[in-house]
């Protein structure tokens, strides 16, 4: 088993903080997000890392290198990264992936342990790891049925907000078997690409997948004490601060924010005036 992680983009949403440097060399509590995830796949015994890079190639595979990583690892560069969205920088890494199982992840994210110790685990090939659908999420979701087979990927611009409580949100950590990779995604993929062109996401091959009826992959539903948080802003960052922090620091993290706890899953707020209707659902 090997991990590929798709780090090729600019991370603009986060303004200064990635004129230096790249999204995932952002820092959350003193640590960067790719030397965490780094360090969580590096205990795991994989037989190779593989990174897609592109924004300030160079400069950041200098700081992966850095890290002393013992896990070996391989670097693959999307030369078009301002060009392209992260299905081609997937398409880059097709031959590392239809030679040997993945787990495939992206650069931005931040996550327990577990996570990966779970879907290590789970005997099933192919996987995507998703949470029950929160107010406080956005991007690609799914419909799935009381097996966890995947009926459905609802993309950001389709989601239907009546419809919310039976969606699950995809974390953006998948397990795909070499066989899948070779026999079914990346045909997929080279002939979306074909017909649609390089600035598109990799999840949209999946639901064309997906809606031919095949049970290929299926969902993982994580439990809600396992921590995960995707980050593309500022807002993002600074939230992913106080839940991934402990102790005294966390609950310091939680009061200086003086409201807005409606980002955090099961969290009241009994300390200010409140609007009782506010969020509604949408």
């Amino acid at each position: 088993m090997q991990a590929v992680i798709l780090a090729a983009g600019l991370g603009s949403r986060l303004k200064k903080l990635t004129e230096n440097n790249t999204k995932s060399m952002v820092e959350v509590n003193g640590i960067s997000l790719m030397e965490r995830m780094l360090r969580i796949l590096d205990k795991k015994s994989l037989s190779n890392i593989v990174v897609v890079t592109g924004y300030k190639s160079e400069f950041f595979i200098n700081y992966i290198k850095s890290l002393n990583i013992n896990t070996k690892l391989t670097f693959i560069n999307n030369e078009i990264y301002d060009k392209t969205n992260n299905i081609y920088s997937m398409f880059l890494a097709k031959n590392e992936m239809i030679n040997e199982d993945s787990i495939l992840l992206e650069s931005d994210l931040i996550f327990d342990d577990k996570m990966i110790t779970e879907i290590l685990e789970d005997k099933r090939k192919n996987l995507a790891l998703v949470a029950k659908y929160e107010r406080w999420m956005d991007g690609t979701c799914l419909k799935i049925n009381e097996d966890e087979e995947i009926l459905d990927f609802i993309p950001g611009k389709d989601f239907n907000f009546k419809d919310a409580n039976n969606y699950f949100k995809t974390i953006n950590i998948y397990k795909f078997s070499k066989e899948f990779s070779k026999n079914i995604y990346f045909p997929f993929l080279e002939a979306y690409m074909s017909a649609n062109g390089k600035n598109d996401y990799y999840e949209a091959v999946l639901k064309t997948i997906i809606d031919l009826g095949k049970n290929h992959i299926y969902a993982k539903v994580i439990s809600e004490d396992i921590k995960w948080y995707e980050i593309d802003d500022e807002q993002d960052l600074d939230i992913a601060s106080s839940i991934f922090s402990t102790g005294d620091e966390k609950l310091e993290k939680y009061q200086i924010r003086y409201g807005g706890y409606w980002r955090y899953p099961k969290l009241l707020d009994f300390c200010y005036l409140v609007n009782p209707y506010f969020p509604p659902k949408k």
